[in-house]
């Protein structure tokens, strides 16, 4: 693996940890700060795109396979977003806080997964 797509995916993975601290440090609805995180979700998912899967860098299979979960839980952690921005319930507003916290997990591992 080169060092090159290591040095990527610990960008993409330092990008995600700041967005997952400023989520998980906002724990009432606000509807201005999940448009940030919005923003910042699709800037991490153009850096995602543009940088890691549509290169020329040699990868093996496993991390091809990485690469469709880790683009697949960036677009669900889209719709977390959108369902979070629009959840006026603060219990429904809680659960879609939580599950935006979850898929970090499962991002986090799957970057961890990738640089192995």
């Amino acid at each position: 693996m080169s060092q090159n797509y290591l040095d990527l995916i610990h960008q993409l993975r330092s990008q995600l940890e700041i967005l997952q601290t400023a989520i998980a440090t906002q724990l009432e609805p606000s509807p201005t700060k999940v448009k940030e995180w919005r923003r910042s979700h699709g800037e991490i998912q153009g850096f995602f795109q543009s940088q890691i899967i549509n290169t020329a860098l040699e990868i093996t299979p496993q991390n091809l396979s990485l690469q469709v979960e880790i683009d697949k839980q960036l677009k669900m952690l889209g719709v977390d977003l959108n369902l979070l921005q629009t959840a006026r319930n603060p219990a429904t507003w809680q659960k879609r806080h939580q599950q935006a916290g979850d898929r970090f997990v499962l991002l986090k591992r799957y970057c961890e997964m990738s640089s192995e």
